[in-house]
């Protein structure tokens, strides 16, 4: 698929390794990940999938040495803990639809992909219904976030990243309302909502409660968190493990509206 739109693609070394739950080994994948970051002739380095094993890699590593050599790092889900490095560093990343996902044609937009790759540096409006809304306002700053279990695995690590003056996004695939909430409260008291400006609500997929167990709805507790932190706040954002997921930058600047039921992202810095 990635061919057919004119592009060349070089597949890591170990892209059909297999060890168990994770693609091969820690050092395998730690060194054909690091070979993708510090190969010159590399532009991207696309994520085949997620699922385990981004996060066992960080403390070995390497970054590029400055933004200007940086390169696009492309994929969701279990690379946010690599995605939170980069953000760290001020190095900018797209959350977007892994290359597994291209199978499945209702898993993404082919424009929205074709125009992450082709015109990075464009502004992005993300439209979202204003019934939406669950605090009303505008807020403005960095765009950070990710998938909301593995930033809860960062949490108290050296990797914990720092969303203060940031507009925030989430989602979430197959994990029950209450174990969302229980994520919720570790990201709150480990101090990520310190300072941040907003928050919007990706795709939660496959969150529903377990049959014959009570249960508040996801519904409830995504509103009672934004409530009780009180930021602006949306839900709706087409991001995440759903149908039609869409790219967006992290690290870019962003601009929510709540009237507008919009959020624009555009570059706030030459990468």
């Amino acid at each position: 698929m990635i061919r057919s739109w004119g592009y060349e693609v070089v597949e890591a070394e170990g892209l059909w390794r297999r060890k168990g739950d994770l693609a091969g080994s820690d050092e395998n994948r730690l060194a054909d990940l690091q070979a993708a970051i510090d190969d010159p002739a590399v532009q991207a380095v696309w994520a085949a999938r997620g699922g385990w094993g981004s996060a066992r890699l960080l403390s070995r590593l390497r970054l590029p040495s400055s933004r200007r050599r940086a390169k696009w790092l492309i994929g969701f889900s279990d690379l946010s803990a690599v995605q939170q490095m980069l953000f760290e560093a001020r190095i900018a990343s797209w959350y977007a639809p892994v290359v597994a996902d291209l199978v499945d044609e209702t898993r993404y937009r082919k424009r929205d992909l074709m125009a992450m790759l082709e015109t990075p540096e464009a502004e992005r409006v993300y439209r979202l219904a204003r019934r939406g809304t669950i605090v009303p306002g505008v807020a403005e700053g960095v765009l950070a976030g990710g998938c909301l279990t593995l930033l809860a695995a960062l949490a108290g690590t050296p990797w914990q990243p720092d969303f203060s003056g940031c507009i925030v996004f989430l989602e979430e695939v197959g994990e029950a309302p209450y174990r969302i909430d229980r994520l919720l409260w570790q990201l709150r008291h480990a101090g990520l909502f310190d300072g941040v400006r907003g928050i919007v609500f990706g795709q939660f997929t496959g969150c529903k409660a377990q049959r014959a167990r009570s249960s508040r709805s996801l519904t409830d507790i995504l509103r009672e968190h934004a409530r009780t932190l009180a930021l602006p706040s949306m839900t709706g954002l087409a991001v995440g493990h759903g149908r039609r997921a869409r790219a967006i930058p992290i690290g870019y600047h962003a601009e929510m509206n709540t009237r507008a039921a919009e959020l624009r992202v555009r570059p706030h810095t030459k990468r």
